[in-house]
């Protein structure tokens, strides 16, 4: 006859001999807990080295607002981040005039990148938050003399804090997030806090430092001299060293630091805490966050160039997949990315099949100038795309069937449909390589 259920439980529970039970458990359990002290003490210092950080971090740009405002960033027209033109193409392909309603400022400094995007999107609302009071409050007292900033909603806030969404309402389309992430000590809390904010269809610009960040060289070679680098001191021989450091990297493009303001040195030279990362480091922080890499607009130089020749040797790599790889070959020295909440479709470019049934819809980053359809014994054509916004000339010799693409890219029609109404056969490899230097170039987007 079998035991109760619980009379069972009980003589089993019974038959366990209880863990770390006598003397011969006692060391045991001693280097137990001095690993437990050792580890509680470790964490209690890196927090408490990380508040320090964020502390001088923060008196820094009490001392030195960035950047240094005037009335003049309520009406300049210089754009600190990526082309909107480019955002949107790649961000929502078909509905690039569909502006974003709702838009978060994440570290806003005194206001100027806030004032901008209010002029680009008077219609939306905008937030903007920055963990210091006196940046703060020199970007409300800017607003006060401009009645077309009034939709912009300034407050100080820890970029750090699990309750922002109590302050910024959350639920944004879109968050600018531009020269702040390299300087401060949990970038990844910073951005799942971002990722909470995000509608589910929502996107990100991130401008971070790369690791060829002009501080990598610049630190050590001001620490050299003696220089504490943890805090500006302007002094003269500061500048001269400076201008020694110009000519010197002359070529490398870097920012002219002799003629940098005291705002700008104290934030990106000086400081306690620099995360000058390569690109796959931030991209791997941010998806630890929920937010997929979409591409990066510093790589677009090196892309431009590379499509010319050798484009086709990449298939079937993703547009974010071809940045990590530029970077990796080339080191950035500061990155523009977008990331989005959804994960970015790459066609199928390997499956012919279910690559014709994809919809290719043309970006509203290019003009587009075509001859007349091309009589039925004409094989090629020219065509000339122009885009202002990236700087981009494209002039083409195209097959007929390629130009019939071009033309009829507004979404709504799937590559089959579109070359049987040319009554023509592309050639799979030829199609499959035009399609993907198009879309690698930003000139159409293929989706499902």
């Amino acid at each position: 006859m079998m035991a109760p259920w619980g009379q069972l439980c009980i003589t089993k529970l019974q038959s366990v001999q209880p863990f770390f039970i006598g003397p011969s458990a006692e060391p045991s359990v001693r280097r137990f807990r001095k690993v437990c002290h050792h580890e509680n003490a470790m964490q209690s210092s890196a927090n408490a080295r990380a508040r320090q950080q964020k502390a001088r971090t923060r008196a820094t740009y009490e001392k030195y607002p960035y950047p240094a405002a005037n009335r003049s960033s309520l009406t300049t027209k210089r754009w600190h981040l990526a082309p909107m033109e480019w955002i949107m193409a790649l961000w929502r392909p078909g509905n690039e005039n569909d502006p974003p309603k709702r838009i978060l400022v994440a570290g806003c400094g005194s206001g100027s990148e806030a004032f901008a995007l209010a002029r680009r999107f008077p219609h939306a609302t905008i937030v903007a938050v920055d963990f210091s009071p006196r940046s703060i409050a020199i970007a409300k007292k800017l607003q006060r003399g401009s009645p077309g900033m009034r939709h912009i909603r300034f407050f100080q806030a820890d970029l750090t804090n699990r309750g922002l969404t109590r302050t910024t309402g959350g639920n944004f389309d879109f968050i600018s997030c531009h020269g702040v992430l390299s300087y401060i000590p949990a970038p990844e809390q910073v951005l799942a806090n971002l990722s909470r904010q995000l509608k589910p269809d929502g996107a990100l610009f991130l401008g971070v430092n790369g690791s060829e960040h002009f501080s990598v060289r610049g630190r050590p070679f001001l620490s050299s001299f003696g220089f504490d680098l943890v805090e500006l001191r302007e002094e003269t021989r500061l500048r001269d060293l400076l201008g020694i450091w110009d000519r010197l990297l002359e070529s490398h493009g870097g920012p002219r630091l002799p003629n940098k303001g005291a705002g700008y040195l104290a934030g990106d030279l000086f400081g306690p805490l620099f995360h000058n990362w390569p690109l796959a480091r931030w991209v791997r922080t941010a998806r630890k966050a929920g937010l997929h890499f979409s591409d990066s607009y510093s790589c677009w130089r090196k892309r431009r160039s590379l499509m010319d020749d050798n484009g086709p040797a990449l298939l079937p790599r993703s547009r974010a997949e071809v940045s990590l790889l530029l970077d990796v070959l080339v080191p950035e020295m500061f990155h523009r990315l977008l990331f989005i909440k959804q994960r970015p479709w790459n066609p199928p470019w390997e499956n012919h099949r279910a690559l014709l049934n994809s919809r290719p819809i043309r970006s509203q980053l290019y003009s587009l100038a075509l001859p007349r359809r091309s009589p039925s014994g004409q094989r090629q054509t020219k065509a000339t795309l122009k885009s202002p916004t990236l700087n981009t000339r494209l002039d083409w010799k195209l097959p007929f069937w390629e130009a019939e693409i071009l033309r009829q890219s507004e979404g709504r029609r799937t590559l089959r449909e579109i070359l049987q109404a040319a009554g023509v056969a592309a050639p799979r490899k030829i199609l499959r390589e035009q399609l993907y230097i198009m879309h690698q170039l930003l000139v159409l987007s293929l989706v499902p």
